[in-house]
């Protein structure tokens, strides 16, 4: 992990219950949600996804990506005024980078 990122424990951490209960929330009460899943020095284009289920998000969320990953939670069909959650993979001692390649 780079020291240039910066990484710290008070950036957006997609894990954090305000996050994941804004997501559940829409997935109980609205409908589905697409992902964006940005892969920290990846050198490629986000993965998207769709999700219907808050477990199958859950799961998703808290094993595929790796420290650095960044996540945008959007309604879908998407607004992109309306971004419901987003935030990064935090590390094994819970930082995010601040900056970052994506």
């Amino acid at each position: 992990m780079s020291e240039a990122a910066k990484w710290s424990s008070t950036g957006a951490n997609i894990l954090e219950s305000d996050r994941l209960d804004a997501v559940r929330n829409h997935l109980e009460n609205i409908g589905f949600v697409a992902v964006l899943w940005w892969h920290y020095h990846g050198a490629q284009a986000p993965t998207r996804l769709t999700f219907d289920d808050f477990a199958d998000y859950e799961q998703f969320v808290k094993t595929q990506p790796v420290p650095g990953d960044a996540i945008d939670v959007w309604p879908f069909p998407n607004d992109p005024k309306q971004r419901i959650a987003g935030g990064k993979i935090p590390n094994e001692r819970g930082e995010v980078p601040e900056r970052g390649a994506y």
